[in-house]
């Protein structure tokens, strides 16, 4: 590779995305030279003030332009992907989004010599569990979405690149779309619920906590090939994450409803659903998600590289409630 090309210059797909967006935020003001891959450059005019940032409109799909727009690009972070809450996609969409997408950008990489590559990946490969996991834990996952990210995984680890698997929980913060924000706009309306007494544990991950990690990783020569879960410093309580969001937006406690009763009219409204062809507002998978434990243990990375997630709930919270 070319000693013209710059030491720290990154390929971002997914750049407009929670994640994708923050990193980019976050190489620019570190000094990177930036290409960002994105779908449509009018969605991502956000980002044209960034110093050293080209946006590159493409798709995954197209092994030949990714190509050209990965050249001179040192490393790549890949984030793009058909996420889970994609309304109404199939197996054949997250097939061709996160597998075969995966599979594109890892050839175009190779064929550049890219030296780093830090693929994003989902603690969804893990499947639905009660107890806890770490990276010890056999993948299991239980949707198409998680074993589609698990395949393509398998696609990065298994190529020639200097690879580093990142699996995330739920991710909050500036420019989410996810479920917090559903969350956030649930308590906003007063249409939020506690199922069950609250206590049961999420493992959740500030978006700059991930960022920071990415970069340990991209910049760590010991970690290649490695695999790292990343999440908050803790897992906090159902309880005391709608606490925190009603306390921010000023709002009333949510309520509190006996986890069995639920469970029951859950299972009535899937029947009813079945019937009907109407999505309800409550489901038996929504009350069991809810109420149920899902935690992650990140301390491999604390561990190995002495990373510490510098922002916790409430501040993570207070900028994603910037955009409210």
């Amino acid at each position: 590779m070319s000693e013209a090309i710059p030491q720290r210059s990154a390929f971002v797909t997914g750049a407009t995305g929670c994640i994708g967006s923050a990193l980019t935020f976050q190489l620019a003001a570190e000094g990177w030279r930036v290409v960002a891959l994105v779908r449509d450059v009018r969605r991502a005019s956000f980002l044209n003030s960034l110093p050293n940032v080209e946006l590159v409109e493409g798709e995954l799909a197209d092994a030949d332009n990714l190509v050209t727009a990965m050249r001179d690009c040192r490393t790549v972070f890949h984030l793009a992907a058909k996420v889970h809450a994609a309304p109404g996609a199939t197996a054949e969409q997250f097939e061709r989004d996160n597998v075969i997408g995966t599979r594109n950008i890892v050839a175009a990489a190779q064929e550049n010599r890219v030296e780093r590559f830090v693929y994003f990946s989902t603690v969804a490969v893990y499947g639905d569990r009660d107890e806890p996991a770490d990276e010890t834990t056999l993948p299991a996952p239980t949707t198409d979405y998680g074993r589609s990210k698990l395949e393509a995984e398998r696609i990065a680890m298994g190529s020639e690149l200097k690879t580093t698997v990142l699996r995330w929980p739920v991710v909050y913060g500036e420019r989410d779309r996810g479920n917090v924000a559903k969350l956030i706009e649930a308590i906003r309306r007063n249409r939020y619920f506690i199922v069950g007494d609250g206590q049961n544990l999420k493992s959740v991950v500030a978006v700059e906590n991930v960022v920071d990690a990415a970069l340990l990783v991209a910049s760590d020569e010991r970690e290649i090939g490695q695999t790292f879960i990343v999440t908050d410093a803790r897992a906090y309580s159902q309880l005391e994450i709608a606490m925190t969001i009603a306390e921010l937006l000023g709002k009333r406690r949510p309520i509190k409803l006996p986890r069995w009763p639920m469970l029951m009219a859950g299972k009535a409204a899937d029947v009813m659903e079945n019937m009907i062809g109407l999505k309800l507002p409550i489901s038996s998978d929504q009350v069991r998600k809810l109420s149920s434990n899902t935690v992650f243990q990140a301390a491999k990375i604390e561990r190995e590289l002495g990373f510490i997630p510098r922002v916790a709930l409430r501040d993570g919270l207070a900028n994603e409630l910037k955009q409210h």
